[in-house]
């Protein structure tokens, strides 16, 4: 074994070990409150529900198609906007925006690792929860309703999986990035909620983009939303637009990646010069 080889070992081991301890804490608080978990997962399966019974109505006025779309068509989609959502979706904001309102960024910033790692093993312990749940469900579901049964296709599951973990990542960071604006301003909670609203109808969570008017559609493909919700689902269910352009899907969501990671850590760097909060 190489000298070089001992330190790289000591750290991934000690990362290992701190990674473990938020995860664990992170689960406990989430047991804590299990009340709020499940009225957030209901609503999260609620809405996906309310759009499919919109959508169905629309098709049945239609002939039973909508460009394309059928009513299994539409079922599957929005039985994997819950899931995706679920697995993508990121609190953050709410948090960061309460830490520094309230000074308990304080002591959080004298631990030796950074607040950004316990955000993300928080992330992770609400994923696994509420993903494990909607997945149960889903293949409950799935047996007395073929209609959202998804043809068996490892190699595209492969590839959603991959861009659920793409699509987490650009809206941690930029629920992350948001949230710190609390370090100028004590309106960041609007500036959230306004994103969160505008997201909705541009990541493709009330329909498929491909049936929003087309100057929408162009917006939307604009920016980072369809790239956290509506490319994971077109690559899971294969409907959609998306489903050809794969390597344009997968290259924006690297490309908005690196760009909420970075705006994050401008934020983070220039926030804190003039963080002054008192308590915690």
């Amino acid at each position: 074994m190489t000298t070089a080889a001992v330190p790289l070992r000591s750290q991934t081991s000690l990362w290992w070990r701190r990674y473990t301890a938020f995860l664990r804490a992170a689960w406990m608080v989430d047991l804590q409150y299990r009340a709020d978990i499940a009225l957030w997962l209901l609503w999260g399966i609620t809405e996906p529900a309310v759009a499919l019974g919109i959508w169905w109505s629309v098709a049945a006025s239609m002939g039973g198609n909508v460009d394309g779309y059928t009513n299994v068509d539409f079922a599957q989609y929005f039985f994997s906007v819950t899931l995706i959502n679920q697995l993508t979706q990121a609190w953050d904001a709410w948090y960061i925006d309460h830490w520094i309102a309230e000074g308990e960024m304080n002591h959080r910033l004298a631990r030796p690792v950074g607040p950004v790692h316990e955000a993300v093993a928080d992330n992770i312990a609400y994923k696994a929860r509420v993903g494990t749940i909607v997945i149960i469900v889903w293949l409950l579901a799935a047996l007395a309703w073929p209609m959202v049964r998804l043809p068996v296709a490892p190699g595209r599951w492969f590839l959603a999986g991959l861009a659920v973990v793409l699509g987490a990542g650009i809206r941690f960071f930029n629920g992350f990035a948001v949230g710190l604006l609390a370090f100028w301003t004590t309106r960041a909670s609007a500036l959230i909620e306004l994103q969160m609203a505008i997201g909705v109808f541009l990541s493709g969570q009330l329909a498929p983009l491909d049936l929003l008017p087309r100057p929408v559609s162009v917006v939307a493909n604009a920016l980072w939303f369809p790239y956290t919700i509506a490319f994971p689902v077109s690559l899971l269910t294969g409907e959609g637009a998306w489903e050809h352009n794969i390597v344009r899907g997968f290259a924006g969501q690297i490309v908005w990646l690196a760009v909420w990671w970075l705006v994050y850590r401008w934020v983070w760097r220039n926030g804190l010069k003039q963080y002054g909060a008192v308590g915690g």
